[in-house]
């Protein structure tokens, strides 16, 4: 989908923009590539977000006027020049520097090829800007989410269902009954009252679960949680089918009818962060069996580049903040760590600083998951700063 300068376009979540920045073509332009971070115990206000942005920009004009004689064509330093300026702009009126609930922003932005897209994060990121042909999206790599969420609150009378990912959560559904122990002038014992309030409570509870299992049936979801008093989280979880116990990632409690969707992304995340953590665990198990003679795992940088020529991965595991140096053949896109003729049709490869978003991107292009160890960073250290499960 090609964008149109000078608008910008904001993507609505991580996955959007990494879908976007893979379609564009840059075509021998240049692109630039800014993350902020707005963590408020560093950056708590606007003019210390405005120095973070002014000094990563000074810098990138600095080292673009540095390499004015380097060989880089009048045409690209008069496009990097102009995409700074609208950067620049972009901060201007504080807007974009004031997004609220954003713990980062990213921007890319080079208007020979039509490219201005700004990306909230929803966590704090490192501080960086960077120019080259490819936007740098191994960040938002880090960032991104494989699974996709739902959370069913329920309480006596309401059930609202929230559907997303680990950067938000959006409202779909909602169930009110009209749950209630008015007395009848005959009078019921306070037994059978309390009885036939409880009655009205699980078939409230029974309604809520059949449209979850309707929501899941029409668009399925990754994980689950209950959300709501509770005394009702394991009554709830009696009247969920086994596919969705099957999801089921914990519960946490919550005022179902007056919070908020934001209150309740807040109170999933230490759930979801466990999750996370969870599968990382499981994800390294596999690798360990899988590294075993006959088993379907490789480690190490070299090892997993060639596997990646193969297109024989499966799930792609990265270290925090991993940075290779590489060559690329121009021709076929082979990756390799020596600068030694490309074996599939001779060409001479092309140095790059990091490689590592060269195999990113190649992953991505294989349908494979790639996964970056932010929970179990020992786990992996054993084995190298990359491994990779195999399809064969």
């Amino acid at each position: 989908m090609p964008f149109t300068a000078p608008h910008l376009h904001r993507a609505r979540s991580i996955g959007e923009a990494l879908r976007r920045l893979r379609e564009s073509h840059a075509d021998g332009h240049s692109v630039l590539s800014l993350y902020l971070n707005f963590d408020p115990s560093e950056f708590p206000n606007l003019r210390e977000r405005h120095m973070q942005a002014d000094a990563l920009l000074a810098d990138v004009e600095q080292r673009h006027h540095d390499e004015e004689n380097g060989g880089v064509s009048r045409e690209n330093r008069l496009a990097l020049r102009e995409d700074i300026e609208r950067v620049r702009e972009l901060f201007a009126e504080d807007e974009e520097l004031a997004l609220q609930g954003a713990r980062g922003l990213a921007v890319f932005c080079s208007t020979p090829a039509h490219v201005y897209l700004l990306v909230p994060l929803p966590r704090g990121v490192q501080a960086r800007v960077a120019v080259g042909e490819r936007p740098l999206i191994e960040p938002l790599i880090e960032l991104v989410a494989p699974e996709r969420w739902c959370v069913l609150l329920a309480s006596r009378r309401a059930g609202r269902i929230m559907r997303g990912t680990r950067e938000h959560l959006v409202e779909v559904a909602h169930v009110r009954d009209d749950v209630h122990g008015r007395h009848s002038q005959g009078g019921w014992s306070q037994s059978r009252y309390q009885r036939g309030i409880e009655h009205e409570a699980d078939e409230h509870i029974r309604r809520t679960c059949a449209l979850l299992l309707e929501h899941f049936r029409r668009q399925p979801f990754d994980r689950l949680l209950i959300a709501g008093p509770a005394e009702l989280h394991h009554r709830v979880e009696a009247e969920l089918q086994e596919e969705l116990v099957a999801r089921l990632a914990g519960h946490f409690e919550i005022d179902v009818e007056r919070a908020t969707t934001a209150e309740a992304h807040r109170r999933a995340m230490p759930l979801v962060e466990a999750d996370e953590s969870r599968r990382e665990r499981e994800l390294l198990t596999r690798l360990n069996e899988g590294l075993a003679p006959g088993g379907h795992a490789a480690a190490g940088v070299e090892e997993v580049l060639e596997l990646l020529n193969e297109r024989r991965v499966h799930t792609l595991l990265l270290a925090h903040g991993l940075v290779v140096s590489g060559f690329e053949c121009p021709r076929c896109g082979r990756l390799a760590l020596a600068d030694t003729p490309c074996p599939a049709d001779g060409a001479v490869p092309e140095p790059s600083e990091d490689i590592v978003q060269s195999a990113i991107e190649l992953a991505l292009d294989q349908s494979a998951e790639v996964l970056v160890i932010r929970h179990q960073p020992e786990g992996l250290a054993e084995h190298g700063p990359t491994a990779a499960l195999l399809r064969y």
